[in-house]
């Protein structure tokens, strides 16, 4: 008896350190189930943002289809970078100090797991933000304190920006990252760590965000949707302009770095095997910027 108590309590160990560590990728997964649930009944609706809560393994046309009351599909626009991010992105004003953002990205050759670690990737989002973000720390906690499930934080610094005559100072806050997997597919949630020192100045008193990563053959499809409550004291509401639009445009497009961080490494790989100029001239020509349909 005392023997099948042992292997009994290994068999649990085990199955729980796979459930976090998702078979060896290093990366934190909260839950993981084999297909996703049936749509939510709960929809976002203009004036009660505050009352919407995304639901955990929901397909993303599901997540859409909860935004229909507030948006048409038509209001997506395409987007191109001239560092290099494109995809189509989305912002619907919400009423009050709410504003929805969303985006759409296909990165090129790479898996699910990879586009995650880029997505958590402190480095990389200074890299590609550099104008905004001044510093990221990232760190994992399997096991938090006083229970509850595994989660990656995010420590951001921003720079100071300039707000009608005056500048917000350095902006500091930490937001908490919740993974799931739904069969070789992610879910990641996002929401500000509220137990974490942050400035008075940031830009968003409150934040929600759903994403969504699908393997697509060789490919990934990203679709990203946020509700924020915006921080008056950075983002103002003036008689003829409300500012909130422009943030909620520009929380779209901040994640499209995904889909040029990918074609860029895309491209490094070819031109590895092409080094004669000539070639590598034609194969930065080929790279699907504008391939895929979205």
């Amino acid at each position: 008896m005392p023997r099948l108590l042992l292997l009994a309590l290994l068999s649990s160990c085990s199955s729980a350190s796979a459930s976090l560590r998702d078979f060896g990728n290093g990366i934190l997964v909260a839950q993981h189930r084999r297909a996703y649930d049936a749509d939510s009944a709960d929809k976002l609706r203009h004036g009660r943002a505050s009352e919407f809560k995304f639901a955990r393994f929901q397909h993303p046309a599901a997540v859409k289809s909860a935004f229909s009351e507030c948006r048409p599909e038509s209001n997506f626009k395409a987007f191109v970078g001239k560092d290099g991010r494109s995809g189509r992105v989305c912002s619907t004003q919400l009423g009050r100090d709410w504003v929805l953002a969303e985006s759409e990205q296909v990165a090129p050759s790479c898996t699910c797991a990879q586009v995650l670690g880029a997505y958590l990737d402190g480095l990389l989002q200074r890299k590609w933000s550099a104008d905004k973000v001044k510093d990221v720390k990232v760190s994992k906690h399997p096991w938090p304190k006083g229970g509850g499930e595994p989660y990656v934080r995010q420590d951001l610094v921003l720079h100071s920006q300039r707000v009608i005559r005056a500048h917000t100072g350095v902006m500091c806050y930490s937001q908490r990252i919740t993974v799931d997997k739904v069969g070789s597919n992610y879910c990641a949630f996002v929401c500000l760590d509220q137990d974490a020192p942050a400035t008075p100045k940031r830009p968003f008193n409150s934040l929600a965000v759903y994403v969504s990563l699908q393997q697509d053959g060789q490919d990934v499809r990203i679709y990203a949707a946020g509700i924020f409550e915006v921080n008056r004291a950075v983002v103002p509401n003036l008689v003829v302009f409300d500012a909130s639009g422009i943030a909620g445009d520009m929380a779209g497009k901040g994640t499209l770095w995904l889909a040029g961080h990918f074609t860029e490494r895309a491209l490094l790989s070819r031109t590895r095997k092409h080094p004669d100029e000539s070639i590598r001239q034609r194969v930065a020509q080929s790279l699907p910027w504008g391939r895929h349909s979205m």
